[in-house]
């Protein structure tokens, strides 16, 4: 196992922030801590995932304007991010991931609203790169309290599995208390 996340870590780091987001960058800290990634790579490689999950949205975004703009789901969302960009105007993409749930709807928007390419980077390149900072020292100074839990979680499994088989003999033996007592002469 590490040996695969020593391979393929940073890769796996890059293409699950540019798809989910956070999640593969508080890992990847814990898996730096441990040492099996560079932090620095590891932020590296998240910073850019970021990004470029980003872009990709940003690209959807110019590409299909009018169709999202009628989206039940920009319709809903859309109004968020309208207030944030009426206030901050393309800075809100800096903001854009610590207020959950806007990180793709902003990307989207500012596509629809023609936002030159360069002009989107320059504000989402250091946006990225700072929650991968964050999120990455997050992983990796809470690793300590992530082995803990794990040593937890694999106590409980064992109790877990030893409720499981209790349970299974409690269950056969009620089992074979009932069939007794049904074949018994009345």
């Amino acid at each position: 196992m590490q040996d695969f996340v020593a391979r393929y870590g940073l890769l796996a780091v890059f293409l699950g922030t540019a798809v989910e987001g956070d999640l593969p960058l508080v890992l990847g800290g814990v898996c730096a801590h441990l040492g099996l990634l560079s932090p620095l790579g590891t932020v590296i490689a998240g910073a850019l995932g970021g990004f470029a999950g980003d872009a990709t949205w940003f690209a959807v975004g110019r590409r299909s304007a009018e169709a999202l703009r009628r989206s039940a789901v920009y319709r809903r969302v859309g109004p968020v991010v309208e207030r944030l960009a009426a206030r901050l105007g393309p800075k809100q993409i800096l903001v854009a991931r610590p207020v959950y749930g806007t990180r793709v709807a902003s990307m989207l928007f500012w596509g629809t609203q023609r936002l030159p390419p360069a002009r989107f980077a320059t504000f989402d390149l250091p946006a990225a790169t700072l929650w991968a900072v964050l999120l990455v020292s997050l992983g990796y100074f809470s690793s300590y309290s992530v082995e803990g839990l794990l040593g937890r979680v694999r106590h409980v499994e064992e109790w877990v599995a030893g409720a499981a088989v209790a349970a299974i003999v409690v269950g056969i033996a009620l089992r074979a208390v009932r069939r007794r007592f049904a074949a018994a002469p009345r």
